[in-house]
């Protein structure tokens, strides 16, 4: 239920729902943010006439935010569209903010996602920023319409029902407003149903072609989250194209290294590329789907606030303005041509309603269409993505059978170094041994040394003392005589031998 709510600092009367008692709500009039409390007993100003309330709208809305504009009529209402021009640029500022803040961290792994990835985060952060700032935008155009929600559009100080005399006067209270129709879904569905009214004079008309309104509105609302709904299914298949280009490139990294697998350093070098291609594959499907969760969560959240606003607006419609409607009784000539205009109207409707069953039909096959299309695009989607998993499990299965074959040579050349080790130890203790005999034979030709220079020293001394005799016998001579020795005999036998 709604009920009239003054505003404590331009006296305007507000229509507020019973669920906003004792929260605070800001004036659509002035903007000055209030605590509703609900009154003891109703408003009802019956002093106040329609030049008075005419007025104090002009003068509110002159010192308002709007100046003096004036709106002709009610239109298409883009209260939930954005800009994407001005999203984009947004978008554009906001990932080079976010990029420029991520390069001091380049060097640590929360920097490596976004600096050592390739393109593919670059454009990740991108379709994010678009994202947040079309969900920023929705977000202040939302509240805004729930600020207009608070307008008495329909005031009681006119009149308290709405009739063929004062529906005009309605139109102009309305028009009145410090708000652009088209920025608010329940100016433009009021401001719609009046002008119906002035027309067609009937309610159950105008009751039909408000609830044709309110499922434009629906429409227009669920086609302002196309572009959303789009970012979000783009922003993991970036993620799965950054995992084919890492896989791609360490497996492209391990073909070029297998060339020199004799070489333990170009293998090493090899294994680096893989593993570097790798973590690419990896950190940015890590990156694309919780950048898909962060954009989902927000967007679906902003729809259904926006679903709410406009079950808010039909609720309003019924109990405001629908109820107040009172067709005006036929009587005399006025009546009789009132009567003719209602003739010519339903004569009309009734010619257009095989028109509206035709085109009704072709609705239904055009939705029928959309969805077999949408089910055979999903469907293809499916394919290829079980096909890019197909993909992604033979190359990694590949590269698992590459790492073990890696894996059987390292242990291979482990084992021949330690072979080889073993081998040189095994030298080295002969070399030592070889060493050590080569020592102790360096010893004993050094105490022969000494022995031979012992014995030279003594052959000096007698070849000293020779010369001295020699010296000392000057001219004699030497006579050396051999003298036989007479046999000695030995034994029984006399065997004997010379005794010299």
């Amino acid at each position: 239920m709604y009920f009239q709510f003054p505003c404590e600092k331009c006296s305007k009367k507000l229509k507020v729902r019973d669920e906003n008692i004792g929260k605070k709500v800001r004036c659509p009039y002035c903007h000055h943010t209030m605590l509703v409390k609900k009154p003891e007993t109703p408003i009802i100003d019956t002093s106040i006439d329609v030049s008075t309330s005419t007025s104090a709208t002009s003068s509110v809305k002159t010192s308002g935010s709007r100046g003096g504009k004036k709106h002709v009529s009610s239109g298409w209402a883009d209260g939930t569209e954005v800009s994407l021009s001005k999203s984009c640029v947004i978008a554009i500022g906001a990932s080079i903010v976010f990029l420029v803040i991520m390069f001091p961290f380049r060097t640590y792994y929360l920097g490596e996602l976004f600096w050592a990835r390739g393109w593919v985060p670059f454009a990740l952060v991108f379709l994010m920023s678009w994202s947040a700032s079309i969900l920023v935008l929705k977000y202040f155009k939302l509240a805004k319409q729930k600020d207009s929600m608070l307008f008495d559009t329909l005031p009681t100080d006119i009149s308290e029902n709405i009739s063929e005399k004062t529906v005009l006067k309605f139109i102009e209270h309305v028009k009145n407003l410090p708000v652009d129709p088209r920025e608010s879904f329940l100016v433009n569905r009021v401001l719609r149903g009046l002008e119906h009214f002035s027309v067609l004079k009937s309610s159950s008309e105008v009751s039909s072609r408000l609830q044709s309104q309110s499922e434009i509105d629906a429409t227009a609302v669920d086609s302002s989250y196309t572009l959303l709904k789009v970012f979000i299914w783009a922003i993991p298949i970036l993620g799965f194209i950054g995992t084919v280009i890492g896989i791609s490139a360490a497996v492209g990294g391990f073909a070029g290294g297998m060339d020199k697998a004799a070489d333990i350093s170009a293998l090493k070098a090899s294994l680096g590329n893989v593993t570097g291609g790798l973590s690419t594959a990896f950190d940015t499907t890590l990156v694309a789907l919780v950048m898909s969760m962060l954009v989902m969560f927000p967007s679906s959240s902003m729809q259904k606030s926006e679903e709410d606003l406009l079950n808010w607006v039909d609720e309003y419609c019924n109990e405001n303005l629908l109820k107040r409607l009172k067709e005006s009784e036929s009587g005399g000539g006025g009546g009789d041509e009132k009567d003719h205009r209602r003739l010519i109207q339903r004569t009309i409707d009734k010619a257009m309603a095989d028109h509206h069953a035709e085109l009704q039909t072709w609705t239904q096959k055009l939705e029928g269409i959309g969805s077999t299309l949408s089910q055979q695009v999903m469907k293809s989607w499916e394919k290829i993505d079980d096909k890019l998993r197909a993909q992604q499990e033979d190359q990694l299965n590949k590269v698992q059978q590459v790492i073990d074959n890696l894996t059987t040579q390292h242990h291979s050349v482990v084992e021949q170094m330690e072979a080889v080790e073993q081998k040189m130890t095994e030298l080295q203790a002969a070399h030592a041994a070889n060493l050590e005999k080569m020592n102790g034979e360096a010893t004993e030709m050094t105490e022969a040394a000494g022995v031979l220079s012992q014995s030279f020293n003594g052959v000096q001394q007698g070849l000293n003392g020779l010369n001295t005799v020699l010296s000392d016998l000057g001219e004699k001579q030497v006579l050396i005589q051999q003298v036989e020795l007479p046999r000695k005999r030995w034994g029984l036998f006399g065997s004997s031998r010379k005794v010299r």
